[in-house]
């Protein structure tokens, strides 16, 4: 099959050759009837399909695991805490031209992290990818040297063993190795009550 015909046969999947840079772009709705466990729990909860995702994820996941657990609500009534994972295709998404090898995303009423699993060892990004979030932070700020309150500045997490950008009042960016892979990195956007 020639390279052109590669090509078709991914623009028919809704695929692009180049890989998706999404640092900006919003993730694909992993997990369902989330916004309905306020009083019921995980009843409502389940995976999505992959001919449900919208583009431009549409193509580019090779499967979706959903796990729900029950938790108290706010006042008291059942509620529940959704972890869901996403399995890239291979080359189809990067960070700042690193690959992405799965999305992880975790949700409840207290807290939500949405965790990029990226393809390259920690020592070899850190810096570069650091350097990235810090400029992306305070140019929401409009400043080129320190934002408000300290948000911005990087920190050392030692229980990670990589680094904290505090980009809201809620949360912000941990970039540490990969607990269960040391090839692979960490970029984990979060917040918490």
């Amino acid at each position: 099959m020639t390279w052109l015909a590669w090509l078709h046969l991914l623009a028919l999947a809704g695929v692009s050759a180049a890989p998706l840079e999404i640092l900006d772009i919003k993730g694909p709705t992993l997990a369902h009837g989330g916004d309905q466990t306020s009083g019921k729990g995980c009843a409502p909860v389940h995976a999505g399909r992959l001919d449900e995702l919208k583009p431009p994820w549409r193509g580019r996941v090779a499967r979706i695991s959903v796990k729900c657990e029950p938790m108290p609500g706010i006042d008291g009534e059942p509620d529940a805490s959704i972890s869901a994972v996403a399995v890239l295709k291979p080359g189809t998404v990067a960070l700042q031209g690193i690959a992405v090898v799965e999305l992880r995303t975790s949700e409840s009423w207290a807290h939500g992290e949405t965790n990029y699993v990226l393809k390259a060892r920690y020592d070899a990004i850190a810096d570069k990818l650091t350097a990235h979030v810090r400029r992306q932070c305070l140019a929401g700020w409009k400043q080129t040297e320190a934002a408000p309150g300290g948000w911005c500045a990087v920190s050392a997490d030692a229980e990670h063993r990589g680094v904290f950008i505090q980009t809201g009042e809620l949360g912000g960016i941990w970039l540490h190795p990969d607990a269960d892979d040391p090839t692979r990195t960490i970029y984990a956007d979060a917040w918490s009550e």
